[in-house]
């Protein structure tokens, strides 16, 4: 909606399938580019006023430091270590293909116990969704609900791609 396409958004809300597909490419245009940007009020605007994807990662590189210092300004100072570990550790996470969150790849030998605190105050303020794998399609689905088994995503999707690109492409690297 940011960068003009109301009506395209207002299309979907009404739910006339056949006149959406014709414009599917339209569709996927704009979803890659949410994926890009985000929800961020800032990127956004940026990203709808000028159409600069650097600035947009600009933008997003500074919340996502704005972050991690609110980490060391907010959480105990016993977590702070924890809670910079898990949120580094999100996107390659997500990048593998594990069925659930593994705490050895945060640290090697890492064990639930010494994160669960770090996951808890991570989803209290609203920085990453705990999402909790399912054991069989069925409803409520909480009734099937693995509370071992899980994965964390950050909150918004550009930044996301932000921490993954910078942890992976622009960060020189230390590997031999």
């Amino acid at each position: 909606m940011a960068t003009g396409k109301e009506r395209f958004a207002e299309l979907l809300d009404s739910g006339d399938f056949a006149m959406i597909t014709s414009f599917r490419q339209t569709y996927i245009d704009v979803l890659k580019l949410y994926y890009f940007v985000g929800r961020m009020p800032e990127a956004v605007q940026c990203f709808a006023e000028d159409n600069d994807f650097a600035e947009v990662r600009t933008i997003q590189k500074r919340i996502l430091a704005a972050y991690e210092q609110d980490f060391s300004k907010h959480a105990p100072h016993e977590l702070v270590p924890k809670l910079c570990m898990l949120w580094n550790s999100i996107p390659s996470q997500l990048a593998k293909e594990n069925k659930k969150f593994l705490y050895g790849l945060v640290r090697d030998g890492g064990r639930a116990k010494e994160y669960e605190t770090a996951i808890l105050w991570l989803t209290d303020c609203s920085l990453v969704y705990k999402i909790s794998r399912v054991n069989a399609a069925g409803l409520p689905l909480q009734a099937y609900e693995d509370l071992k088994a899980f994965k964390l995503f950050v909150l918004v999707v550009g930044l996301l791609g932000c921490i993954f690109i910078f942890q992976n492409f622009l960060v020189p690297s230390t590997r031999t």
